[in-house]
């Protein structure tokens, strides 16, 4: 063997890693807001960041680390293959610094947040909201994750024959019924409260638009990037194609979540078609999250 084939091996082994350890943060990025999803759409959350003290803030943040720590310790927790002492702290760490970015992302994309805001304003309200995301990473790869129960109902289910694989036109109905279910356990949640409509006034163009491209990320994330599903395989059918089958259930995630907002009368058809559009949008990223969970479940 030539130094040219060490040195390939090397590089070739260096980016494996990273992409593992790339792949490991967008698990514990999906798992977060698998769960955490109501709670960033709580204005008691986003007070919480301006009135609590610095030291209360850190002092939530202290208990979301323990948790972490501790569910990541687990035997079927954490969102990495590791299980050693140093391994488990580096997992709650990194949850914890999911939590703050993704928290970040999504009040900045919902202009809860701007950068001419008082940095400390900034910083509370990340905070606050990195708490249940970093809570709901650990959660979520305790149920989905390399360890996880869903985990290994999915090992078991790739044992079956080639014969046994849904029809394209089955499979078309099976995500459709899922996203469907998803997105209405998700967006009923949401839909009668205020926050959907305080958020929907506040957002500008350059807000809703980055608001459509997060929810198509995060859906695409959870379902063929995290790891939760093998959804990464070739499924039948053009719906079923990374792209169109996100791009069709973020559609259906709007028509559900239009539907609730009639069905909770937060929106008339007769209301300007740009505040219903902004409305729609606004509730469709908890309903395009909750179409992704629900496309786990088959």
């Amino acid at each position: 063997m030539t130094t040219r084939d060490i040195n390939w091996g090397k590089q070739e082994h260096e980016r494996g890693s990273w992409r593992d350890e790339i792949q490991d943060l967008l698990r514990a990025a999906s798992g977060g807001f698998i769960f955490a999803v109501p709670l960033l759409y709580t204005m008691e959350m986003w007070e919480i960041g301006v009135t609590a003290t610095l030291w209360q803030l850190l002092l939530f943040l202290g208990v979301a680390f323990a948790m972490n720590l501790g569910l990541a310790h687990s035997r079927s927790g954490g969102f990495k293959e590791e299980t050693d002492w140093f391994a488990t702290i580096e997992q709650a760490v990194d949850t914890i610094a999911v939590g703050i970015i993704g928290g970040g992302l999504v009040l900045l994309v919902l202009n809860q947040i701007a950068l001419a805001d008082p940095p400390e304003s900034i910083l509370g309200r990340v905070l606050a909201q990195a708490v249940p995301l970093s809570i709901g990473a650990a959660l979520a790869s305790a149920i989905f994750g390399p360890r996880g129960n869903r985990s290994r109902d999915e090992d078991e289910e790739e044992t079956e024959s080639e014969d046994n694989k849904p029809s394209a036109w089955r499979a078309f109905l099976s995500d459709a019924g899922a996203t469907s279910l998803g997105a209405i356990f998700l967006g009923f949640s949401i839909a009668p409260t205020d926050e959907v409509s305080l958020l929907a006034v506040e957002l500008t163009p350059k807000h809703l638009i980055a608001l459509i491209g997060l929810s198509l990320l995060l859906s695409y994330m959870i379902v063929f990037v995290s790891g939760f599903s093998s959804r990464s395989q070739k499924q039948p059918g053009p719906f079923q194609l990374p792209i169109t089958e996100t791009a069709f259930s973020y559609s259906l995630a709007l028509v559900v979540a239009f539907g609730a907002l009639l069905l909770f009368d937060r929106v008339e058809l007769n209301d300007p078609p740009g505040h219903i559009l902004a409305l729609v949008i606004v509730l469709g990223l908890p309903a395009s999250v909750g179409g992704a969970a629900g496309r786990l479940a088959v």
